[in-house]
């Protein structure tokens, strides 16, 4: 292998001897090995990834486009784990380096520095390789070309490392552990190799913009796993008395070369394309509706690039259909590798996810993975869900002990779905991105090259709302083509989001910026226009009559006033007819038990007295998994779009309200805020309306001429407006009163949709409330006081999520990539979150059936898998766990909690370890546990719940 090496002379000879691999092989995999491996794959990620990676071809890399940028980012990751040809590396498997000491004694004893991380010293010797090939150089980090490069892959584990100093810069291998002589030799001759094999022989003129890094080292990150795994580095190792000669080591190239696609296409990534079909081909009915045919007109005709498609309408005005249309638009103009579609919480990204796996079906040019990206995703039947589910068996990516779960994770679990050329994900897997965690970069770069769908854009807090925003601008640096979609949505707030993409992608936008409703408008990356506004007519504008009833709360819920005394009034006119389904929406699981189980009780009284009540079913979070699917799949069977709707009561919290296209003919709901009781009314007789004579036919008579929505005003004793103790703070009381005095000054007057609905939800959050004015002295000092104090929060959260993101992709301050990974001094880890003051566990409730007998269920059937020994669990076995956890409030746990230990199995496993343990006890005919709050039970109606019940334990 002919080559001149970085001092001019010949090639430096390549130590085999020196290893990169070693747990869980049959022996220590040669460094070189790896790296070269790893250049390969990451070329077979370059060919899927970089046609629709927008940022890698913008004005600002110039001649480094194309088949030039291939081969440095090939070069580079093949570089990231040179530093392990270091002493302190070697090191860490004591008998290959006593080996490598006993045959070559020039290596030397004493210079390994414990502690000292290989990924470090990859940072500190590449500095003096970079400058030695030509990259300009320069006595500080912030203008060393090589510099950066050698940063950005110190950083492939997830987190970058500091900048180098200016006497560091001058002399790297001053530094304790990372060796001289012949390690530096043979740091260059590994180098050397690379250069040649990738065909890396010029160097890199200028710094790369920082989405342009950010997206090479994901790149790099994804290139070094996939040649990590097991299988693969097994399938590879040289056999014996391999010496990694020329010849060997262009032998070992070629094959890892002809092989990458394959480990690039077997991991599930590449790209999804998007043929161009007609609407009816992709959703199988002739008439779109106004929104859904306006931007079938016009969006391919504003569309030469990346941009923004912001897009504002009711519920049940097909959204999701229009976007899913647009998105395939814009994918083509960008040449997008993908689609991913964000939702706001898991139960809406599981509902989404059947439906653009049928719209994939049908658009998609060829095959592409599809992957559903939560916390709880893996229990999935669907393909990507069997390939994550194999994460749940232990660690299959051979790396540092720290890195190997993430590894793992990322390429078989959850979070690797980010990176399938589909997917759907809860928008905190997109909002952590933009938070200084662990693998940050890895989640930016997933979307950079992908139409990234937001629905639910409104649906956030001021703390979410500015990650958002900051999310928005990196998507728009990165040129990644987005659509933005809301049912209610401020003006203010829509500017925001269209002004933070556009800012991204290094443009402003019109001071008078303003949505339409409903209607769309369009941001054009490229040029930096945004295209006027297009309104458009609602095919399903209605009249919706909002109906305010005070209720109070207490023991005694007989007394007339009474909240369930009111419902079960309300609740007369489905039990005295032949049809009918309503809607009873609570503000929190345990006032929807507790709700349930008084209308139970009525319910079964009613049949032990010769009557047919109406079936009673419950909808919330604190189900086991299996559980809470069944009652969500059988919603959606009963009372969506060809639900026969049966007479049913279904009580339920605010889970309903958000992309699951359900219709009741009566809601009663709990006194909410105004943009989410607009939201609410499209679950009360959503498809009245031409399109729908089944349920037409199937409604009762006494809904009366236009929908009803009966809303709960929390009272006090007084008679007066006072946000309940149970409520926390569930709802911003500010808005709750405020949406209390619109509501009672429309009094009779019924709200149209879409006419009356933008400037509702604008007048909920305008400075100058109008209604106060109308109110007595001592009610307007109230909503004067709550406006403060949610006006200084919602400050508060704005103000702390701006030390806490990390910075905009444009900041001076990313001159130093160590900033994408550090935290501002004295942030406190908790606000590392993309919600601020969320407080939930995972829980597994295990039934002791006898001592030392534990079992998943009560009726002792299940066992608890891996509860004995240290072997792996299996990936049936982890998923069988799974459909057994429950999500609980973070407060029910603590040091009067009665928790069990982990098994061991569970300790080791990458999603089973933070998982608790809660022991549950017969206590007569029941099971109970003990948790901080006091006794709980699980059972198939109620689901996990507090019980005032004392009970006795042996």
């Amino acid at each position: 292998m002919p080559v001149e090496n970085l001092g001019g002379e010949s090639l430096w000879s390549v130590d085999a001897r020196l290893w990169g691999k070693r747990d869980k092989l049959p022996g220590p995999y040669p460094v070189v090995c790896h790296l070269i491996d790893t250049a390969a794959i990451a070329g077979a990620l370059w060919d899927a990834w970089a046609v629709g990676l927008n940022v890698l071809s913008v004005d600002v890399l110039g001649e480094h486009v194309g088949a030039r940028m291939r081969n440095f980012v090939c070069f580079w990751a093949g570089l990231h784990d040179i530093g392990k040809v270091s002493p302190s590396f070697q090191a860490l498997v004591g008998d290959c380096y006593q080996t490598l000491l006993a045959e070559a004694s020039e290596y030397g004893e004493d210079d390994a520095v414990v502690g000292l991380r290989h990924n470090e010293v990859t940072q500190w010797v590449l500095v003096e390789i970079f400058k030695a090939l030509g990259y300009p150089a320069a006595d500080r980090a912030r203008r060393d070309v090589g510099h950066q490069i050698a940063q950005l892959l110190g950083g492939h584990h997830g987190q970058f490392c500091r900048a180098m100093r200016r006497q560091e810069l001058s002399d790297p291998r001053s530094r304790p552990g990372i060796g001289e002589g012949v390690w530096e030799e043979q740091c260059r001759a590994h180098a050397d190799v690379l250069r040649e094999l990738t065909g890396a022989d010029e160097a890199l003129r200028e710094r790369l913009p920082v989405p342009a890094a950010v997206v090479v080292l994901g790149i790099v990150i994804v290139a070094d796993w996939l040649a990590s795994q097991e299988s693969f580095i097994i399938a590879r190792m040289p056999k014996s008395g391999w010496e990694a000669s020329p010849g060997e080591l262009r032998a070992h190239w070629e094959v890892a070369v002809a092989d990458a696609p394959r480990v690039v296409r077997d991991a599930g990534l590449g790209r999804g394309l998007f043929e161009d079909r007609t609407f009816k081909e992709l959703f199988g009915f002739d008439e779109p509706n106004p929104l859904q045919a306006s931007v079938m007109k016009e969006l391919p005709g504003l569309v030469d690039g990346p941009g923004l498609l912001l897009a504002t309408a009711p519920p049940g005005e097909g959204k999701t259909e229009m976007a899913l249309y647009a998105a395939g638009v814009l994918a083509r103009a960008c040449r997008a590798n993908g689609l991913g579609f964000c939702l706001p919480t898991m139960a809406t990204t599981d509902a989404m996810h059947r439906r653009v796996s049928l719209f994939a079906k049908r658009a998609l040019l060829g095959d592409a993975a599809l992957a559903k990206v939560h916390s709880m995703a893996w229990l999935s039947s669907d393909a990507a869900g069997d390939a994550a589910a194999d994460a749940s068996i232990g660690d299959v990516v051979i790396t540092d002990a720290e890195a190997s779960i993430e590894a793992t994770q990322w390429l078989r679990a959850g979070r690797r779905g980010l990176m399938a050329p589909l997917s759907t994900f809860t928008i905190d897997q997109g909002l952590t991105g933009v938070l200084p965690v662990r693998y940050n970069v890895l989640r930016l770069m997933a979307m950079a090259g992908k139409v990234v769908v937001i629905d639910e854009a409104h649906s956030y807090d001021a703390w979410m709302h500015a990650l958002l925003l900051r999310w928005l601008e990196w998507l728009g640096a990165f040129r990644a083509p987005v659509i933005l979609l809301s049912a209610t949505l401020t003006g203010d707030t829509a500017r925001s989001l269209v002004e933070a993409y556009m800012r991204g992608a290094g443009h402003g936008v019109p001071r008078e910026l303003r949505p339409c409703y409903p209607g769309w408008l369009f941001a054009d990356a490229v040029s930096g226009t945004v295209r006027s506004p297009r309104e458009v007519a609602s095919e399903r504008e209605r009249s919706v009559r909002f109906e305010m009833v005070p209720v109070r709360r207490g023991k005694d819920v007989a007394r007339p006033g009474h909240r369930l005394a009111v419902v079960k009034r309300l609740l007369e006119q489905v039990v005295d007819s032949d049809r009918g389904c309503v809607l009873v929406c609570c503000t929190t699981v345990a006032e929807a038990q507790h709700t349930y189980r008084h209308i139970a009780d009525w319910f079964r009284e009613l049949k032990e007295n010769g009557g047919q009540p109406p079936e009673l079913r419950l909808l919330h979070s604190r189900y086991r998994a299996r559980d809470r699917s069944k009652i969500i799949d059988a919603c959606e069977r009963d009372f969506g779009k060809t639900g026969q709707r049966p007479r049913t009561v279904l009580v339920s919290t605010q889970i309903i309200e958000q992309s699951l296209d359900l219709d009741f003919d009566l809601l009663i709901t709990d006194l909410a805020s105004m943009a989410l009781l607009l939201q609410r009314s499209g679950r009360c007789q959503r498809r009245r309306d031409k399109h729908s004579d089944l349920h037409q036919a199937r409604r009762p008579d006494w809904i009366g001429a236009e929908p009803r929505v009966v809303v709960l005003e929390p009272v006090n004793e007084e008679g007066v407006f006072a946000v309940p103790k149970e409520w926390g703070e569930v709802y911003d009381e500010s808005l709750l009163r405020r949406t209390s005095r619109l509501l009672h000054e429309r009094g009779t007057d019924p709200v149209e949709v879409p006419g009356d609905v933008q400037s509702l939800v604008d007048a909920v959050y305008a400075e100058d409330f109008a209604a106060v004015a109308t109110l007595s002295d001592a009610a307007a000092r109230e909503i004067v006081l709550a406006d403060g104090e949610r006006l200084a929060r919602e400050a508060v959260q704005r103000q702390t999520a701006s030390l806490v993101r990390i910075y905009s992709p444009h900041d001076g301050q990313l001159h130093d990539l160590h900033k994408l990974s550090e935290s501002w001094p004295g942030v406190d880890s908790a606000w590392l979150t993309t919600r601020l003051g969320a407080d939930s566990e995972r829980l597994v409730c295990v039934y002791e059936q006898e001592p030392g007998v534990w079992t998943l269920d009560e009726s002792g059937q299940v066992a608890v898998p891996g509860w004995k020994g240290r072997s792996r669990v299996t990936r049936d076995q982890a998923r069988l766990i799974a459909e057994y956890v429950i999500p609980a409030p973070g407060r029910y746990f603590g040091e009067d909690a009665e928790l069990l230990e982990l098994p061991p199995a569970w300790a080791k496993n990458a999603v089973l370890r933070d998982w608790k343990l809660l022991p549950m006890r017969r206590a007569g005919e029941r099971w109970y546990g003990r948790m901080r709050p006091g006794p709980v039970r699980y059972e198939a109606e109620p689901g996990l719940e507090l019980v005032a019940t004392p009970y006795a334990l042996d």
